[in-house]
């Protein structure tokens, strides 16, 4: 069973945040056969040379279109394909895709636009705007991402949103993509998703009583905070996020893995210490202590074997909001890590997400 054409668009979407070390892997794989003494010719390596370059130069120039509103689904696909062949070493296919990209790039269709709006800190903070080709006002889907990408990065949900009949509001948090201030770890992002929500209202694009959110591990973590601070989002869709930051660097700060090492450098760049030394910091970051003030039905999704973001974190969360009398369902994943990566799981997400937004009047 093959993912259908729009699913295939989301599920290549949360490999978007990676595709840094997807390139170096392009690296790597050029110097792996000279340095190990590969007899391949003088020509080949020069080809393989030719073809990284390429390849990186047309990554980002996918990037800049998708950061306008261009759909770049296509050649995103194909780029995805290109880096596969190449590390099967078919250099003559890999050549051949890269060619039809750059002969795609030229023409291809506009379909979202770039909006600018003020958050708190006086912030200007940009997003990413795809609209249905139906007559508004829309029900309105904030699409929230991981980590530290942007919304380019996450450009081809938005538009399968759209072509759901959905307004998709794709933000880049601040401190990520066009967007002033710096990144605060589901603090200030929280607000950004708001503001923009708040700078869509007041163009009258949105059905105020159909408003949703989704994103996955700090997106999902930023999705749960907004609908504690603006009742209008009526559910949420939170794959893998953090729900008690306190515990979630206890838990970084005791791993070996080496996600919960870079993760907790970056941390501590964020908030100079633990939760022992700066115990608002972690409070006001925890979806945990706002189970009161979440009206929104929620559908928490987790795999199993996260070693970033631990499963009880969303166990702890289901069992608050069971406890006090809210809408939730949660869905784990005995075989998948911080991500969902299996097609099939990714595409019944994609078609669970839908059906709770339905199902809960959005």
């Amino acid at each position: 069973m093959k993912p259908r054409k729009g699913m295939s668009s989301v599920l290549l979407s949360y490999r978007r945040y990676r595709l840094n070390i997807f390139a170096l892997l392009l690296v790597f794989l050029l110097v792996v056969p000279v340095v190990g003494g590969c007899s391949c010719g003088v020509k080949n390596v020069i080809d393989q040379v030719s073809l990284t370059a390429r390849g990186l130069k047309l990554l980002n120039l996918i990037k800049e279109k998708a950061g306008e509103g261009y759909d770049v689904r296509s050649p995103r696909a194909k780029w995805i394909d290109a880096l596969d062949t190449y590390s099967k070493g078919d250099y003559l296919r890999t050549s051949t895709l890269l060619d039809e990209i750059e002969a795609e790039l030229p023409s291809l269709k506009k379909v979202g636009e770039r909006i600018f709006f003020k958050s708190t800190g006086d912030i200007t903070v940009s997003a990413l705007v795809f609209k249905p080709n139906l007559k508004g006002p829309w029900p309105v889907v904030a699409v929230n991402h991981p980590g530290f990408g942007e919304a380019a990065d996450f450009s081809d949900v938005g538009i399968v949103f759209a072509e759901k009949g959905y307004l998709a509001l794709v933000s880049d948090f601040r401190g990520s993509g066009k967007s002033q201030g710096r990144h605060e770890l589901a603090k200030g992002e929280v607000d950004d998703v708001i503001f923009g929500l708040k700078y869509l209202e007041s163009k009258g694009w949105v059905d105020d009583e159909r408003i949703a959110a989704t994103g996955q591990s700090h997106g999902a973590t930023v999705s749960l905070l907004a609908a504690a601070k603006y009742k209008k989002i009526k559910c949420v869709v939170a794959e893998a996020g953090f729900s008690d930051a306190a515990e979630g660097y206890k838990h970084i700060s005791a791993s070996d893995d080496p996600s919960c090492k870079e993760m907790l450098a970056k941390v501590k760049e964020i908030i100079p210490g633990g939760p022992d030394q700066y115990p608002e910091e972690y409070a006001v970051r925890s979806a945990i202590n706002y189970v009161k003030e979440i009206n929104a039905s929620i559908l928490l999704i987790h795999g199993a074997k996260d070693p970033l973001v631990p499963v009880d974190q969303s166990i702890k969360l289901y069992e608050a909001l069971k406890a006090a009398g809210k809408t939730v369902e949660l869905k784990i994943y005995p075989d998948e890590g911080h991500c969902v990566n299996n097609p099939l799981g990714r595409e019944e997400i994609w078609n669970m997400t839908l059906e709770w937004f339905k199902k809960n009047g959005v």
